[in-house]
């Protein structure tokens, strides 16, 4: 399998038999100078299953309900708050509540919560895991509210995270919101997720061009037996 870092929180996963691209926003170049999804994704003849969390503009990018006109092999699996925010039809997604399932022949499916708004998703296939945050993070903004509102954002966090590793005890592959923003204790939803759920990979999201930043976190998950992938530009892919 082929994991790319495409922009913010949208990762492409190819297998051999179908990808999956979660959270699209903005396309990214590939080396030949031709675009990852329009030129590359969206031409290749395998199925396609396209993942959204929320509604959110750096989430959703409207354009992706086009691509069926072209390719018709495309299934999009969306979060029920897209739904409720009129951002598609009824008959446009499957669409998923936090504890919602979807099943079919190739992949398995189940919605978690955000701390924010929409969900996160949990995709069983080939008997591995694979996980989707959206913006499922413990948002604490610590050097902006008090103690107490931080404490609050943070046990939600923790809450929604009990409940996960209820459901998915080893991942192979993590995408998970690690945002400079919050200040100095940014990798600390990260670091409480993978030292609560064991992660084989992580990478990560929502950081915009904080690439040296982001990439501290390659040492604290090797202290949880986890192997993070640095990010150094859009468009970088790993083969797992």
């Amino acid at each position: 399998m082929t994991v790319t870092y495409i922009y913010h929180s949208c990762y492409l996963i190819e297998f051999d038999e179908f990808s999956v691209l979660f959270d699209f926003y903005e396309d990214s170049l590939r080396e030949d100078g031709t675009y990852w999804i329009t030129d590359y994704l969206l031409n290749k003849e395998e199925d396609l299953y396209v993942f959204c969390s929320h509604s959110h503009s750096d989430h959703f990018n409207q354009d992706i309900l086009s691509w069926r006109k072209n390719k018709t092999n495309i299934r999009y699996i969306f979060s029920f708050e897209l739904l409720q925010s009129n951002c598609a039809d009824v008959d446009a997604a499957v669409y998923l509540k936090k504890e919602d399932y979807f099943k079919d022949h190739r992949i398995k499916v189940k919605a978690f919560g955000s701390t924010d708004i929409g969900c996160s998703f949990l995709i069983g296939y080939n008997d591995q895991l694979f996980f989707h945050a959206g913006d499922l993070n413990n948002w604490h903004w610590r050097d902006e509210v008090s103690a107490e509102e931080a404490l609050t954002y943070e046990n939600n966090f923790l809450c929604e995270l009990e409940l996960i590793s209820e459901r998915s005890d080893n991942l192979y592959l993590a995408m998970f919101p690690i945002d400079p923003r919050l200040g100095k204790d940014f990798i600390r939803g990260a670091e409480q997720f993978i030292s609560r759920i064991q992660t084989e990979y992580l990478v990560p999201m929502h950081f915009g061009e904080n690439y040296d930043k982001v990439n501290q976190f390659e040492a604290i998950a090797a202290e949880s037996g986890c192997t993070y992938l640095p990010i150094t530009n859009r468009g970088q892919s790993f083969k797992l």
